[in-house]
């Protein structure tokens, strides 16, 4: 008869880690893509800017439509600006996950 009792207990833990594992597998499979350079709003005096970020699994991004190589989940590349303000799109795609960040900084020489 105790095994009857023991019985909800296992189903109660084998619940708890399958959803546990699900939610992690859920996560590992969605598209998380960071731009950590430059930052938005940003003015600078320079003619190019170095675009850099991370993303959390096998991607291919583009920056302004440009295949940026990534390696070790880090992408990094130099972005010619023209006078005034540059719009930077960053898209990461992964499978059927597309993500897309944009960046809006403007190159004045003077500064």
């Amino acid at each position: 008869m105790s095994n009857w009792f023991k019985l909800p207990g296992i189903l109660i833990v084998t619940l708890v880690l399958t959803l546990s594992i699900a939610a992690c597998w859920e996560s590992a499979m969605t598209l998380i893509m960071t731009v950590d350079t430059p930052q938005d709003g940003t003015t600078v005096g320079s003619s190019s800017v170095i675009v850099s970020g991370t993303v959390n699994k096998s991607a291919k991004v583009k920056i302004n439509d440009m295949v940026v190589p990534i390696k070790g989940g880090k992408f990094s590349t130099d972005i010619k600006l023209t006078e005034g303000r540059n719009v930077i799109n960053v898209v990461g795609t992964s499978g059927e996950d597309k993500v897309t960040k944009t960046v809006t900084i403007t190159y004045n020489p003077g500064k």
